[in-house]
């Protein structure tokens, strides 16, 4: 997987990503995107640790996803300390994913990846799993 990201847990973090399927920027009014981490590939959504769509933008104590150009595939994702703050430090895995609004069936795999998180030095948030 080529595509890595990393982030301190219980900070937040910003991704802009730029979404193609077939060589051609998707349009993003006709899909619902989604970004998945779970700690393990074969875990089921139910037990995915982040999960954000573009039906939820980023509000005042969550990320989301916020489409930035939805003619150029072009969307920003967002997590904020709520999102982080309870990770383990370790290597996750994430995806981005479309489905057609006018055709749920047709669901579209479009970037995958690993999501590092590393333990912060020095900020201790009340109920750290780690203490």
């Amino acid at each position: 997987m080529a595509n890595e990201l990393a982030l301190y847990r219980g900070d937040a973090a910003s991704f802009s990503v730029a979404l193609t399927l077939g060589g051609a920027a998707i349009d993003l009014d006709e899909y619902r995107t989604f970004f998945t981490v779970k700690k393990k590939l074969t875990d089921p959504d139910s037990k995915a640790v982040i999960r954000k769509n573009t039906d939820d933008p980023p509000t005042g104590s969550t990320g989301g996803i916020t489409i930035t150009d939805a003619a150029a595939g072009k969307c920003s994702i967002v997590l904020l300390h709520d999102d982080t703050k309870v990770l383990l430090g370790g290597t996750y895995y994430y995806g981005i994913n479309c489905v057609k609004k006018a055709d749920e069936t047709l669901v579209y795999t479009l970037l995958e990846g690993t999501l590092t998180v590393n333990l912060d030095v020095g900020i201790r948030i009340s109920g750290d799993p780690t203490s």
